[in-house]
């Protein structure tokens, strides 16, 4: 496939990923189980095709068990000041991400 073929592949996917997580967000309050199985299918569009997601999409959901992350309801938020770092930690399974600042 050419350079072409994949460009728009991925700006599809990349479009797809954007849809998702709009309708992951919309269906959290009444479906949590539809807006994790909406996380699941990024995370697998992610691996297919190989697409980095950006800063914001990363820190939205949690990549072990794919629960969109809401301040205060399901990830807990905490700064690091040895580290200069912010901490997020998933209520649901524990998982700790750790994004640096300066």
């Amino acid at each position: 496939m050419d350079k072409r073929g994949k460009k728009v592949i991925k700006s599809t996917v990349r479009t797809r990923i954007e849809e998702l997580l709009h309708e992951a967000r919309a269906a959290f309050r009444g479906h949590a189980e539809r807006s994790e199985r909406y996380i699941s299918l990024i995370w697998k569009l992610v691996q297919k095709y190989k697409i980095r997601l950006t800063k914001e999409e990363k820190l939205s959901f949690c990549k072990r068990c794919f629960t969109l992350w809401v301040p205060g309801k399901t990830v807990q938020i905490a700064f690091d000041q040895r580290h200069h770092a912010v901490m997020y930690k998933c209520k649901k399974c524990g998982f700790t991400r750790k994004m640096l600042y300066k």
